[in-house]
């Protein structure tokens, strides 16, 4: 099914987390209610300069994760670990806390 997105929230302008997933996944980056703890510290601190983005769509699962990982590599967003230069040996895929 050819139905997957990539997405990007920026926070001020600047772009913090790279996402894919079906069509609503970005959702989480706006609800307080994200795996990325990050994430939420701005949604209850900051919620108006928190944006979300779809910049691609009508993918295939696999499509999505290879530009999902091709964005994080070249922008390096400080909420996602996993394809990052700065935390390839823990694998772990989003930060507990890192400031904007």
């Amino acid at each position: 099914m050819d139905n997957y997105i990539i997405y990007e929230v920026q926070y001020k302008g600047r772009t913090v987390y790279i996402g894919s997933g079906a069509p609503e996944r970005y959702n989480h980056a706006v609800s307080g209610k994200s795996h990325v703890v990050d994430l939420n510290r701005l949604y209850f601190t900051d919620p108006e300069n928190l944006k979300v983005t779809v910049i691609r769509e009508g993918l295939t699962k696999d499509e999505s994760l290879e530009y999902e990982k091709e964005y994080i590599q070249a922008i390096e967003p400080i909420y996602n670990t996993v394809h990052t230069r700065r935390n390839k040996k823990t694998g772990r895929k989003h930060s507990n806390t890192r400031n904007v």
